[in-house]
């Protein structure tokens, strides 16, 4: 099995990646998809009012409050994560527990650096775009300020930060580059799944 990390700051293109190993019947691990579904759970909902009384509305989480609350405080992010992470694991062991025999598994995680998890995974993809690109995405789609923005993008490693792990960039200004990238990335590394299996095969 080949585990390929998808990383990157927020609005930077991991989800239009992930698509398109998705569409190459990869499966994917979308960690910000099954936060999303731990927070509708009864038990979470809960331990949330709990913490943070104002954050559920009739049984339901406020999400911008959420993150503000978390993003303007770290003490409150850490403990949010201490929350949500072991529910997150569970979720993760299910899902390679289903894929077991697949060759290749995508794993789409935007804090794989800052939770030094890289070491799980046999490749890091680091999504990229401009900063007016990634605003503009971000701002649209999650209908943000701008002062949560800049908040949740200082919250992650920079860029310059995550290349220092030397991680497979893939700009995602350009949908039609990066379909041609992931193709080749994928012929590369069924390439090196069958070097591997054959190597195996000579050692035994």
């Amino acid at each position: 099995m080949y585990k390929i990390g998808i990383t990157g700051s927020i609005g930077t293109g991991k989800t239009t990646i992930a698509n398109i190993f998705a569409f190459f019947n990869v499966p994917i691990f979308d960690a910000d998809k099954e936060i999303k579904n731990i927070l509708r759970t009864t038990e979470i909902i809960k331990q949330l009012k709990s913490i943070w009384p104002s954050v559920v509305k009739k049984s339901h989480v406020d999400k911008l409050k959420l993150r503000t609350i978390i993003f303007s405080n770290k003490k409150e992010k850490k403990k949010l994560e201490q929350l949500l992470y072991p529910y997150l694991d569970i979720e993760l062991k299910k899902f390679e527990h289903i894929n077991y025999n697949r060759k290749i598994l995508v794993y789409d995680v935007p804090l794989i650096y800052e939770t030094k998890s890289e070491k799980k995974y046999d490749l890091i993809i680091l999504a990229h775009c401009n900063v007016k690109t990634q605003k503009e995405r971000v701002l649209k789609r999650d209908k943000i300020s701008n002062l949560l923005f800049e908040k949740i993008v200082a919250s992650q490693l920079s860029f310059c930060d995550k290349m220092n792990y030397k991680p497979h960039v893939i700009n995602t200004n350009n949908r039609s580059i990066i379909l041609i990238k992931v193709f080749l990335l994928l012929i590369k590394t069924l390439f090196k799944l069958r070097l591997r299996n054959e190597k195996k095969k000579v050692s035994t």
